[in-house]
Parts: structure tokens; sequence; C-alpha cells
């Protein structure tokens, strides 16, 4: 039997390869040869025969057919130049085919030779940029927006696990192989005035697992997007416009076709990157040929672009002839899997469909989460709640956004950097911290912490209760009590650099952990008991203006009793309000921070209490620089009025350990220096990968260009001003920065090194 098997195997074989000599085999895949992108129809046959096929979705392709003699194979699509191969009779061969788009010439362009005809009409489009841009003629706009939130990729073979089995009842299924668990819901109006969104209502909100605000960091999707500016923002990540001025330096042009629409001819551009791995967009515009004016746009992120966790992210566009807006679609997706191959996830990601329209008629999307979001098709996801990954990503998600444990209870755990710390007084301060959460009460939190130092073997503590004021707009009031060991200056100021650090887009884990260790053996450490009780309010006065006003009574080395208030102004941000605590999202304008505090101060009542005051002024930026990267900078100045000791004076915050810190000196001890009249400046330039992306191989592993520079000047002790500067790369393995800096004046100091190596560990974008 086995014998006849094998006689069997040898015969089959062999007739195959006999068939197989006459039999032509080709398969292959056609793409862009800019972007990557697959060529979907495209058009493959045998020169002069009717033996042919196309191309699939995904740009693939087979042909199989019976030639006797050598013939030409020729791939072809609209707006693109032709390829030809020579295929011999017989031949089983694989190709790649990658297709160069054409610069069509149209009658209604004038083109000098040798000039892109793309290019002149994208100068004209330039041009006409002030009297176009809906944004700028200052007149408002009604539309509905629908906002949806999904996990997706979650593949066919993940499902097949037992631990997505109870996922399978609520998911909607799309014509691939991916599937889509929709987790939030949102219907409202929204009025565009100029560059301003204005929401005026919500009609429908619904979420599944988490509430709403629990879902509002990975919602921050605004819409009204402006391809005439310079710059294109999607999710808080910046990208470089095909309109901005400096745009034909990464971008290539080519006028693909014209179209007849009712109001005339439209031009199509296909616009793409000359270096895929910057912050660049592919797409097209449609063009009106009569007044240069965008009737049409859809663009994605180039896949390979030096971002992080953006892995796709896409938007299109139409406008009317007046030029507004008529309808907008934004998708994100947020792959959060530290991997290469971002088509093989290993775990699902997060998709955030935003979408416009006009005239209350909200475009159909390809895929609606109304039936799944009701309250009666609610019920098949009841066991989404006991899906451990569910369970672990939202545990973990609320920790990054807010710093708070939850335990599912009407209590949750933190502040975490409350928990434990290291320090030379305490040696290691371990603590209980504890608050309410909205399920006990709506506007209302306490929360207390109790604490125990190893070293001075002494219990600390802290207590505190929040009201949520019934205001029309958010105004919160603190009332506090804390012993704990702190810096020595009483300086509310200086904290502002800190502002949102557990927010949007950063995390930075090495504020904390790694303080207590220093590197030299001349540091000091200036922290010391205070015990403090505070009154404190939180206010909005207008959407672009805040205040924080505060009352103190504090003991230390001395008495004090302070009064103060911090005004922030800041311009085009989205604000999102978790339980008692904000964050600001980036705006692409300057924050201004005016602070004024005036108190009196005594030495433990061995002397009458003197008068003090102080003024603070702050400009905070993020300015983006296309394909320059980001330029990030923060400036300081004030006066501190008044005879005060040295402990009231204005210190320079220093960095005594091996970690580095975007607002403190690195090569200067903590308050090594003080002055009563003072400015200080911090900047950090990051290129984004504006030269490792040049680098073939590097590229890949999304490194970032690091340059920073730091001055400090005051009136005691600085009159000469300290100067460091510094480079390193960023962005190693998504969480590591590695800094190399120097310091250029007071070079006589020998308490601190002149140069360091330091590093820090962080996610962000």
């Amino acid at each position: 039997m086995k014998l006849r098997t094998l006689i069997s195997i040898c015969l089959l074989c062999m007739s195959s390869i006999v068939l197989a000599q006459w039999e032509t085999i080709i398969v292959g895949t056609v793409t862009n040869a800019e972007t990557g992108e697959p060529i979907s129809n495209a058009n493959i046959y045998f020169r002069n025969t009717s033996i042919g096929t196309t191309s699939n979705q995904d740009g693939d392709f087979m042909l199989r057919c019976v030639q006797d003699k050598k013939r030409t194979l020729v791939i072809s699509s609209i707006g693109y130049h032709s390829q030809h191969y020579s295929i011999e009779p017989g031949q089983m061969a694989g190709i790649e085919v990658a297709m160069k788009e054409k610069q069509a010439i149209l009658p209604e362009v004038v083109a000098t030779p040798g000039v892109n005809p793309a290019i002149y009409i994208i100068n004209k489009v330039r041009e006409q940029r002030n009297v176009n841009d809906r944004s700028l003629d200052g007149q408002s706009q009604t539309l509905s927006a629908t906002t949806n939130l999904y996990i997706s990729h979650i593949g066919r073979r993940q499902l097949k696990r037992s631990l997505w089995r109870s996922l399978q009842g609520g998911m909607i299924k799309r014509n691939d192989s991916t599937m889509l668990l929709p987790l939030f819901v949102r219907e409202q109006q929204v009025q565009f005035d100029g560059n301003k969104i204005n929401n005026l209502g919500t009609t429908r909100e619904q979420a599944l697992i988490l509430s709403p605000t629990d879902y509002s960091a990975l919602l921050n999707i605004d819409g009204n997007i402006s391809i005439y500016r310079n710059n294109v923002t999607l999710l808080g990540q910046s990208f470089l416009s095909p309109l901005a001025a400096s745009a034909t330096t990464a971008y290539n042009y080519y006028l693909a076709d014209s179209v007849q629409t009712e109001s005339g001819k439209n031009y199509i551009i296909h616009f793409r990157p000359k270096n895929a791995f910057y912050a660049t967009l592919s797409g097209e515009m449609h063009i009106d040929s009569a007044t240069y004016a965008i009737r049409q746009v859809s663009a994605q992120a180039s896949p390979q672009a030096n971002i992080n966790y953006l892995s796709d992210a896409r938007f299109t566009q139409h406008f009317d002839e007046a030029n507004n807006l008529q309808s907008e679609t934004v998708s994100v997706l947020l792959d959060f899997a530290v991997t290469m191959d971002t088509t093989n996830r290993i775990m699902p990601t997060a998709l955030v469909e935003y979408s416009l329209a006009a005239d209350n008629q909200q475009r159909a999307s390809a895929i609606t989460a109304s039936d799944s979001l009701s309250a009666t098709a609610a019920s098949p996801m009841d066991s989404i709640n006991e899906t451990p990954v569910i369970r672990f990503a939202t545990w973990l998600g609320k920790i990054i956004t807010t710093g708070y444990i939850p335990t599912g209870t009407v209590f949750d755990f933190g502040h975490v950097q409350e928990i434990l710390q290291v320090n030379e007084h305490e040696l290691l301060h371990i603590g209980l911290p504890m608050r309410t959460n909205e399920k006990l009460l709506k506007n209302v939190c306490f929360e207390a912490n109790v604490a125990y130092g190893i070293r001075d073997k002494r219990w600390k503590g802290m207590g505190r209760v929040s009201f949520n004021l019934p205001t029309p707009r958010r105004n919160i009031l603190h009332v506090e009590y804390r012993d704990h060991y702190a810096w020595a200056e009483v300086d509310d100021f200086t904290r502002l650099h800190y502002e949102n650090t557990v927010g949007y887009g950063l995390m930075d884990f090495t504020a904390y952990a790694f303080e207590a260790l220093h590197s030299n053996k001349n540091t000091r450490n200036t922290a010391i008991r205070r015990r403090q009780f505070e009154i404190r309010t939180e206010n909005d006065w207008h959407e672009n203006v805040e205040t924080m006003l505060y009352a103190r009574i504090g003991w230390q080395d001395f008495e004090y009793q302070t009064l103060g208030g911090i005004v922030r102004v800041g311009f085009g941000e989205r604000k999102t309000d978790l339980w008692f605590r904000r964050y600001h999202s980036r705006t692409p304008y300057p924050v201004i921070y005016a602070g004024i505090e005036g108190g009196s101060y005594s030495y433990s009542g061995k002397d009458s209490y003197h008068l003090y005051g102080k003024i603070n002024l702050m400009v905070k930026h993020t300015a983006q620089l296309g394909l320059g990267g980001e330029l990030t900078y923060a400036l300081q100045t004030g006066c501190v009025l008044g005879g005060v000791p040295f402990l009231l004076h204005h210190h320079f915050e220093g960095n005594q350990g091996y970690t580095y810190d975007p607002y403190r000196f690195t090569l200067m001890n903590n308050f090594q220096y003080a002055s009563t009249l003072y400015m200080a400046l911090h900047t950090e330039w990051n290129g984004r990968g504006i030269l490792f992306n040049l680098i073939p191989g590097v590229r890949y592993a999304k490194l970032r260009e690091l340059v920073t520079f730091k001055m400090a000047w005051g009136n005691k002790g600085l009159s000469t001003p300290y100067v460091e500067i510094g480079c390193g790369i960023g962005n190693i393995f998504r969480v590591l920065d590695i800094h190399s800096v120097w310091r250029l004046t007071h070079r006589n100091d020998h308490d601190t090194p002149l140069w360091a190596m330091r590093f820090r560990l962080h996610i962000g974008y």
C-alpha cells in the first residue's frame, strides 16, 4: 500500500511538471511608487491578446494562462505611467509593480516649460487663501457633530480565544477581518465662529463600561480643520499642510485630472510627501478653476511618520460655492503596542471617528453605533465588564489620566505620588492616600492621606474637601490641611511649569521616583517640615480665562499668612474635566500666567509680623515649526517686594539628581541661587526626526533630536546670567530621553559638575 501511494505521488508530480512547462503564472502587487499605497483596479494583460485581469483592493493580482511564445505583460492604471515586462512561456514569476503618477497638463493652465503645473495651481490657491478660507471671514456656521469611540483591530484569530468570546455579542462587523467594539457615542450641535468652536448642546450621549468623562481624554478632536493654514492638527499632533509656505520642499504635487461640476471645472491635485517619515500628509484636493478655492480635500497622515501611537489619521472635507463646510469626517487610530509592524498588532487599538454635517443632516458614516449603544442592545454587552483585559485597561487608563487608582467602590487610592516617596528626612515615606469618587457624591470629594517616615519616625497627613459649586461656569472650592515635608520656599508660581504633568499626551515617571538620587557629593536637601491650612478656589470667568485664588496660614521655620491669585489666559484650547481635575490639551497659541501674592511672616511670634509681596508673569508655548519640529519655551519673570528673609526669595530650581527635568536647571543645586528680581528661560527644540528620518534603518526607531537652552538671571548672586545648553536623543524605545548638558557660565563653581549626562522616562507622542 505504501509503495502504491509513493508511485502515485511521483506520477502526479511528474505530470504537474510537464503541464507547468507551458502554463504561465504571474502574481504580484501594484502600488504607488511615492506612497506605497495599493492601487486597485489596475489592468494587467498581455499585449495584443484578450488575456488579462485586474488588481484587487489591496493591489494584488494573479494571472494564469498557457502561451506558446514570449509576450509583453502590460500593467496600466488611469493617472499612472504604464509598465511593461517580458514574460517567457511557462514562466512562474512574482513581481512588485511600483507605478509613478502622471503629471497632466490641462488646457486651462498656462504652464512654463519645465515647471510643474500642479505647483502653479497650488501657488494660486495660496494667493487666494485670505479670500477663500472660511475661518477668516468671521461668519458663524452651525453644524451637527457626531463622535464615536471604538475598540478596533480585534482580529478573528484573537476572537477564537476564550478571553474575547464574551465580546462577540456586541461587535460590529466590517467587510474585512477587523472587528469593532463601540464604547461611546455623542451627538451634538456645534457652531463655528472663525477659528472658535462653540458647543450648543448635546442631543445624545451614551457610554459603555465607563462614564463619558472617562473617555474624554481620547475624544480630543474638534474638527474645523483648515488646510489653508501652515499646520493641520489631528488629536494634538501637528502635520505640515500641503498649502504651507514651505510645503514645496516637503511635497510632490501632481495634476491628475480635471472634472466638470455644476459650478464649473475643478482641478484634481494629488500631493505626496517626499519623505514619508516626516509629519506630512498624502491625499488629493479638488480646486475650483475660477476662484482657486478648495471644494474637496481628503488626506491621510503618513503611516511611517515619526509620531508615537497615532498609527493612522485621516480626514475628508467638502465645501460649497460660498466656501462653507458641508461635511467633514476625521478618523484617528491609536495603537499603543510597541511594535515596528503596525499591520500585525498584538493588542486592540482605539478608533475615534468624528463627523460634521451642515443643515442638521448628519452624513451617514461607514459604521454607526446608534443601534449597538441603545438601551435595548446594551444588555448583550454586560459581560464586557467581566472581561479581564477590559477591566485592566480601564483601571490602568484611569491611573495614567488622573493619578488615582480606582477600586471599583466609592473610594479610590491616590494620588499615586503620595503612596511611596524617597527623601533624606524620611528615608522612606509610606502613605495611605484615599479619596471619594463620583459614585458617592457628584459635587463633593473627600480626600485624606496618612503617611509615616521610616527615618524620622513621625506620622504626617493631609485632609481635603472639595465642592463643585452650582454655578453656570466651573467654580470649585477646596479646603485643605497638610502636614508634610516640602521645599523651604513658599512659592506657587514655579509650580505652574508643571501644570498638567499627568494629562493629555504626557506622563513623566522621573519627577518623583528619582528625586532622592544625588549626582554629586555637595548636594544639599532644603526640604523642611511644613504645616499649612489653605482655602483655594478654581474659577472659570470666560472660555479663555481661568483663575486660582487662595488664602493660606502656615508654619515652618517661620509663621506666614498669604493671600494670592493666579490668572491663566489661553486661546484655542480643549479642556478636559475629570472629577475635580482639569487637563489642558496643546494649543497653537501662547498661554499667559499672571500672579500676585501678598502676606506677612513672623519667626514663631518672637517678633512682629512683616509684610511682603510677590509679582510673577510667565509665558508658555509650544510652537509648531512644520518639518522643523517644535519649539517649547517657558519665560518667567517677577519680583519680590519687601525686606523678606532668604526663604521668601525666589529660588531657582536646580536638579541634584541623575534625571532630566525640562523646567529645572540641570547643573545647579536646589535653591543654590535666590533673588528678589529675577528672570528664567527654558527652551527645548524637538526635531521630531528631521535628521534621523534621513538615515535608512534608524528612522524606523522614531528617534527625536533634542536641543535645550536654559538661562537664569537675578539681582542677587546671578548678576551674570547662568546659562546651560544641551543636546540629546529622545523617544528611545518610546519612553526614554538621554541628554548631554554643559554649563557655559559660572564655571568656577566647583559644587556642581560642568558637564553631565541625564535621562528622563516618560510616555508621550
